[in-house]
């Protein structure tokens, strides 16, 4: 039954997939929906223990996004719109860090409430795989796009 829904899952998963557009948009959910496949495949989860699981699991990797977001985009943005960190003054160059602490601070924060609020649902051997899988699931990420990347500087050569 269990593996059965499982299954059922995937391939409602699977289908949305294929029905996206290439958008940028539609690319983000694309590979939300493989994390979460992923995930689900990775941790076995029971239907009690998924149906209290993807809701916290989705608000906290919301918030996460958000988090990550504002610290590569906004103060990136903001170095460079000041040419460059050799051209930043001291106060600025402060100002950046603190903001880059505060945020670090923030997703610590949101990282150890997650995990208080998981451990309730999950033992702490899945919650371990989680974090592990999840930073599979990234790395695995990031070799598929390098390896689009330079495939395509091969075909532009």
């Amino acid at each position: 039954m269990k593996k059965q829904l499982l299954t059922l899952v995937f391939i409602f998963f699977l289908s949305i997939l294929s029905s996206q557009a290439q958008s940028k948009k539609g690319s983000t959910e694309k590979i939300r929906t493989y994390k979460i496949a992923y995930l689900t495949e990775k941790l076995n989860l029971t239907v009690a223990e998924a149906q209290k699981f993807w809701p916290i699991y989705n608000q906290y990797d919301k918030k996460k996004m958000v988090l990550h977001r504002e610290k590569r985009f906004n103060i990136k943005k903001r170095i460079l719109k000041n040419g460059g960190i050799e051209n930043l003054s001291e106060k600025d160059s402060k100002e950046i860090l603190e903001k880059f602490q505060f945020i670090n601070k923030q997703e610590y924060e949101l990282k150890a409430s997650f995990h208080t609020k998981v451990s309730k649902i999950l033992s702490f051997k899945k919650i371990l795989t989680l974090q592990i899988s999840e930073h599979e699931f990234n790395r695995k990420l990031m070799q598929k796009y390098r390896g689009k990347k330079n495939k395509n500087k091969k075909e532009a050569q």
